[in-house]
């Protein structure tokens, strides 16, 4: 993408837009080419604060995936209550080998590390498909 490059938003022919913020560079490159293999466009950022600032630019976003330990002042855990508060609506997948699947948190979805890319790929789907969208957009529909 070039910076004259305008991304669409959502609409016909929108392209899902992830923000992906995790620490670990092998990681971070692995899961960010699986997402854009798929058709993804992928927007990466090291940390909680990187991941912020991204947010706070207003850039159009479908989804963010986080993992939960990263450094600064901010984990995963934390970025979410604060993405949550800035865009209540936006889905959040919670991505960690240390956080109890059982767990109590905030996000809308969590991934337990290591997973599989076709288990990634089914979620980040479901998440940004039209079911999820309805529910968005209309809450009370079950």
């Amino acid at each position: 993408m070039t910076s004259a490059e305008v991304i669409a938003g959502p609409g016909d022919g929108h392209i899902p837009i992830i923000l992906l913020a995790e620490d670990d560079v092998l990681v971070r490159f692995t899961t960010a080419e699986t997402l854009r293999e798929a058709g993804y466009v992928v927007l990466e950022a090291v940390d909680a604060s990187e991941a912020l600032a991204l947010i706070a630019t207003g850039h159009p976003l479908d989804i963010v995936l986080s993992d939960v330990r990263m450094p600064g002042e901010l984990d995963g855990v934390a970025l979410t209550y604060a993405i949550k508060k800035l865009r209540p609506n936006l889905p959040i997948v919670l991505i960690s080998s240390h956080l109890d699947p059982k767990t109590k948190h905030v996000g809308d979805a969590f991934i337990a590390k290591p997973y599989q890319q076709s288990e990634l790929l089914e979620l980040v789907e479901h998440l940004v498909g039209a079911e999820w969208q309805t529910k968005r957009s209309n809450p009370s529909a079950s």
